[in-house]
């Protein structure tokens, strides 16, 4: 009996018609892929965001045998095997309550300490993962060419709202240091779109956001691009509706178990900006620093080095009784009136 194992055009659409496939060709795989076809029948849901390396050791196989599996499938390698299950996932709501039980269910809610341990390596490999990612789409080049476009701006406005607010926030205290004129837009007191007053040709908006995507933020980024502003937008797809706005985009890896979408690929493309735009600002920049250096010394800012804390020990209360004050009752006569 000959099988076909290549998978069809039609067949590498979805993950319910790939995994259809893989079950029918199952029995005439090697014992080898077996195993690694078994997992992924088993285990669906780990495929969209797990790497090679990862799932070849859950399965119990060398990292090999998956692409091996992929390639007798058909396919190039083991990124275009994931491609279907990647899909699904973008096609599925991306409400935080399909995703917090997701997660539930990966740990398995009494599976202990032995679940969550293994809950966070594969965060801490997925963020790995991310940051390969990020930097293979955004490229060395990209990234210069962008920080150079921010650095050059007269004001620099930045943005970064809800999970992107601490990117945004590392930024914008970062370049206080070294240049003037940078503007967080966080909007204190419902005034968000007054920070954006002034704005004009010679400036820079640099944007933090991830899907699903903040409205002010893309509001915000309509408007700079309306007074001429560089937008340059740190996101997660070409999708995004950010990208119909600049040609200016950081594409950032975001895949991962957890509630929220990943953001150390986008903090680390926000250190990697700041350093780059302190590299090109030359004796102002370095002359800023020192005198920020000298600002936060005057206030004694940090604690000294080399000097450990000393608490001290609570004091003891005295076990010494405490005396009542004397009362004067009045003295008192037959008929409990009292004596004159």
């Amino acid at each position: 009996m000959s099988v076909e194992f290549k998978l069809s055009v039609e067949q590498r659409r979805t993950a319910a018609s790939f995994l259809t496939h893989l079950r029918e060709v199952y029995d005439f795989l090697s014992p080898q892929l077996q195993d690694g076809a078994r997992y992924i029948l088993e285990r669906p849901d780990e495929v969209a965001f797990t790497s090679m390396r990862q799932l070849a050791e859950r399965a119990g196989v060398q990292p090999a045998t998956m692409v091996r599996l992929a390639q007798k499938l058909g396919l190039d390698g083991y990124e275009s095997l994931r491609e279907p299950f990647r899909d699904e996932l973008r096609k599925q709501p991306s409400g935080y309550g399909r995703r917090a039980r997701q997660l539930q269910e990966r740990t398995g809610r009494r599976s202990g300490g032995r679940a969550l341990n293994h809950l966070a390596g594969e965060m801490m490999s997925a963020d790995r993962e991310n940051l390969s990612l990020t930097l293979q789409a955004i490229g060395g080049d990209g990234l210069a060419a962008t920080s150079t476009v921010l650095a050059k701006s007269r004001r620099l406005y930045i943005l970064g709202m809800r999970s992107l607010y601490p990117a945004a926030y590392y930024t914008h205290y970062a370049c206080s240091l070294f240049r003037d004129h940078v503007v967080l837009l966080d909007g204190p007191g419902g005034t968000f779109s007054d920070g954006l007053r002034g704005i004009s040709d010679d400036d820079a908006v640099l944007i933090f956001s991830l899907e699903p995507y903040t409205s002010d933020v893309v509001e915000a980024a309509t408007y700079a691009v309306e007074t001429g502003a560089d937008v340059v937008a740190v996101t997660d797809s070409l999708v995004s509706p950010l990208a119909a706005l600049t040609p200016h985009l950081l594409l950032v890896g975001t895949d991962g178990p957890a509630l929220f979408k990943t953001v150390v690929p986008a903090m680390a493309v926000a250190q990697a900006l700041v350093a780059q735009m302190l590299a090109q600002g030359g004796q102002s920049a370095l002359d800023a620093v020192a005198e920020s250096e000298r600002q936060l010394g005057r206030f004694e800012t940090y604690w000294p080095a080399g000097v450990s804390p000393e608490p001290k020990s609570a004091e003891v209360p005295s076990e010494a009784p405490v005396q009542s004050p004397e009362v004067e009752y009045p003295q008192v006569g037959k008929f409990g009136l009292p004596r004159k």
